[in-house]
C-alpha cells in the first residue's frame, strides 16, 4: 500500500469509520472517494447502510461523524454523506516535507513493486527505414510508462522490438544494387532512398518485387552472403536510430528484433500442434480454434511457407517469461493491432502458459493532422527540428530583449522544443484520438510542455531572488485558501502516479501537472494586489521562510513529474 500523505490520512478516516460500524477496514476504504472541495477532502456516503440500520442516510452520517475521531482530520456530516478535511496541521507540513526529502523520486514508491518486472515493448521501428511520426506515440507512451514503473520499484526490461525481418529487407537489398553507393552503406539517409525508390519500382514492376521477395527467401535459407548484406544494413540502421533516441533522452535495456526468432518458429508451431492444435486453410497453416464470424483465422505460415507476425510475436511471449519470469508483460502498440494481440494472447493461453494473464495490450488513438509547415509528412527527427528552430527565434528575441538570460540559447530551444512535442501527444488519453497542431503544442499559454516548464523556471526564480529555499519554516503560517490548495495538488502526486501504472495512462500525470502550475499561478500572482501576499514578503522573515517552502515543494513536484514524462526542465525561461 502507498505510503504517501493522502493514503495515510484516507486509511485513518476509513478504520475510523470501521471501528465505529464494527467492520473490517477493507470493506470502507473502497467505498471513500473525494469530497467536494468546498465540503472537505473525502467523502464517505451512508447510503449502503440505510437498509441495515433503518435509518435516512443523514441520520446515519450525523451519528457516524460525532462517533468518529481521527487525529488530522476534521470530520462533519454533510446530508448523507461523513466528509472529513485535512487539519491544516500537521497536514500542510506533512506534504511540504515529503516532496522537498524526496527530490526527483517523489511521486515514485522504491517498495511498491519491489521483487517484480515488468517487460515494455515499444517503439519498434523498422530497420531501414526512418522514425516516422507515427512512431511519436508508441516511443513516448512506452518511455513514459517505463519511467513510471521504475519510480514504483519495478525492474523493468525495456525492449525496441525492430522490425528487422521481412520482404522489406529483400528491397532495400535488390535496391542497392542498382541504386545504392556502396560507399555510403553506412549512411542511413541514404538506405532510406534507396529503400523509396526500390518500394516505388517494386509496385509498378512485378519482377522486381519478385526479386526482393527471393531475396528474403535466401535469408530466411541462412544464406551468408544476403545475411551479410542485411546484417549491415541492420547496424547502420541501429546507429541511426541510437542518435534520435539519445536526443530524446531514451535508452533501453534491449534493442532486438524479429530476426532474433529466426529458427525458433517450428518449435513453437510444434507446441502448438500438441495444444490447442493446428490444420490448414486454404494452403496456409493456422491455429486450430473456433473462430467467431467473420473473424480471420491465426496465421502460422503462408502458403509459401514463411512465418508472420503472429508466430514471431508468440515466439518472442515464451522467449521473454524464460528470460526475465515478469509480472508483466506491455505491449505499446497501436490500437489498429488490437485484434492481433487478443489472437496472440488467446493462443498463449490455450498453449497452457499460465502467464498469459500477464500480457497486456496498451493500445493508443491515431494522430491526425500532421505536417511540417511546409506540408509534407515527416520524419519525427523532422518534427523535432522544426519544433526546435521555431521556438529558438523566440528564445532569441527573448535574449535579445533582455527577458531572458542563458548561457545555451540553442540548448534552451532544443529542450523547450521537444517539451513541446512530447507534452502535446502525453496530455491526451493514450486510447483517444487526436489532431496536431503547431500553434497549440508550441505556445507558452495554456496545456503545453512549454507552459509546464516556464512555471518551473519560474518558482526556481523565485527561490533564487528569495536566497533559495529554507532549511526550516513554520507550516502553520500558509493560512491562505490559494496556499492551501496549492498543497492539495502538491498530494496528490504519489497518487496519480500510482493510479497512471495501474491504467497505463501517463495523460493522468500530464493533468495533475497542469493542475498544479494553475494553481501555482493563481497563487504567485496573489502578490500583484496584495504585496502582503507575495512569497518574497519584506519585512516578515518567518512567513517569507514558509512560503518560499511551499515554493520549493512546487518545484520538486513540477521537476519530478516532467522528469517522468521524459520532459527536460530548464531553470531559465
Amino acid at each position: 500500500m502507498s505510503n504517501s500523505v493522502y493514503s495515510r490520512y484516507r486509511a485513518a478516516f476509513a478504520q475510523g469509520l470501521a471501528t465505529a460500524l464494527g467492520v473490517p477496514a477493507s470493506e470502507i476504504e473502497a467505498q471513500i472517494k473525494p469530497a467536494e472541495p468546498a465540503h472537505g477532502d473525502l467523502s464517505f456516503a451512508t447510503f449502503p447502510l440505510a437498509k441495515a440500520q433503518k435509518k435516512a442516510p443523514p441520520a446515519i452520517a450525523a451519528g457516524l461523524a460525532q462517533s468518529v475521531s481521527v487525529p488530522g482530520l476534521d470530520i462533519k456530516a454533510v446530508g448523507p454523506y461523513v466528509n472529513a478535511r485535512f487539519a491544516p496541521l500537521p497536514f500542510t507540513a506533512e506534504v511540504i516535507d515529503a516532496a522537498r526529502s524526496a527530490g526527483l523520486a517523489y511521486g515514485g514508491d522504491a517498495d511498491a513493486g519491489r521483487g517484480k518486472t515488468v517487460v515494455i515493448d515499444y517503439s519498434s521501428p523498422n530497420i531501414a527505414k526512418p522514425i516516422g511520426f507515427h512512431h511519436i506515440r508508441t516511443t513516448f507512451l512506452g518511455h513514459c510508462i517505463a519511467n513510471i514503473y521504475r519510480a514504483l520499484g519495478w525492474k523493468v526490461e525495456g525492449i525496441n522490438y525492430l522490425g528487422d525481418w521481412g520482404k522489406q529487407f529483400g528491397l532495400v537489398a535488390v535496391g542497392f544494387q542498382e541504386y545504392g553507393d556502396p560507399a555510403r552503406i553506412d549512411d542511413m539517409a541514404h538506405l532510406v532512398e534507396v529503400y523509396v525508390k526500390a518500394n516505388k519500382r517494386a509496385e509498378a514492376e512485378p519482377e522486381f518485387d519478385a526479386k526482393a521477395r527471393e531475396f528474403f527467401r535466401r535469408m530466411e535459407a541462412g544464406d551468408a552472403e544476403a545475411l551479410k548484406l542485411w546484417n549491415q544494413f541492420r547496424e547502420t540502421s541501429i546507429k541511426g536510430f541510437k542518435l534520435i533516441y539519445k536526443r530524446m533522452g531514451i535508452e533501453f535495456e534491449h534493442i532486438e528484433g524479429e530476426s532474433r526468432y529466426q529458427g525458433k518458429m517450428d518449435a513453437v508451431i510444434d507446441q502448438i500442434a500438441k495444444k490447442p492444435g493446428v490444420k490448414e486453410s486454404e494452403g496456409a497453416l493456422i491455429v486450430d480454434l473456433p473462430y467467431a464470424e467473420n473473424e480471420p483465422p491465426i496465421l502460422l505460415k503462408k502458403k509459401d511457407g514463411s512465418t508472420l507476425y503472429a508466430t514471431r510475436d508468440l515466439a518472442a511471449a515464451e522467449d521473454r517469461y524464460e528470460r526475465f519470469h515478469f509480472d508483466k508483460s506491455l505491449y505499446v502498440v497501436a490500437q489498429d493491432q488490437a485484434l492481433h494481440f487478443r489472437q496472440v494472447f488467446r493462443t498463449l493461453k490455450e498453449m497452457g502458459h499460465p502467464w498469459a494473464d500477464r500480457t497486456v495490450h496498451v493500445a493508443f488513438g491515431r494522430i491526425h493532422g500532421m505536417s511540417t509547415r511546409k506540408g509534407q509528412v515527416v520524419q519525427l527527427n523532422d518534427v523535432l527540428d522544426e519544433a526546435r528552430d521555431l521556438v529558438s527565434a523566440k528564445v532569441t528575441e527573448n535574449v535579445e530583449a533582455g527577458r531572458l538570460q542563458t548561457a545555451n540559447a540553442a540548448q534552451l530551444a532544443e529542450q523547450i522544443g521537444l517539451a513541446a512535442i512530447v507534452f502535446g501527444d502525453l496530455k491526451h488519453k493514450r486510447a483517444s484520438d487526436y489532431t496536431f497542431d503547431w500553434d497549440e503544442v508550441l505556445s507558452f499559454e495554456g496545456h503545453t510542455g512549454p507552459y509546464l516548464q516556464y512555471a518551473h523556471a519560474r518558482v526556481v526564480n523565485v527561490l533564487r531572488k528569495g536566497g533559495g529555499a529554507p532549511a526550516s519554516y513554520d507550516a502553520s503560517l500558509l493560512t491562505l485558501p490559494e496556499e492551501q490548495a496549492l498543497v492539495r495538488e502538491i498530494m496528490r502526486l504519489p497518487e496519480v502516479v500510482r493510479d497512471a501504472a495501474e491504467q497505463y495512462e501517463p495523460s493522468l500525470v500530464a493533468r495533475l501537472l497542469l493542475d498544479v502550475a494553475a494553481a501555482l499561478s493563481r497563487y504567485y500572482t496573489l502578490g500583484n494586489q496584495d504585496r502582503e501576499k507575495r512569497i518574497i514578503i519584506d519585512g516578515n522573515d518567518a512567513l517569507r521562510a514558509a512560503r518560499l517552502a511551499l515554493t520549493d515543494a512546487t518545484r520538486v513536484t513540477l521537476a519530478a513529474g516532467l522528469t517522468l514524462l521524459g520532459i527536460p526542465t530548464p531553470d531559465n525561461m
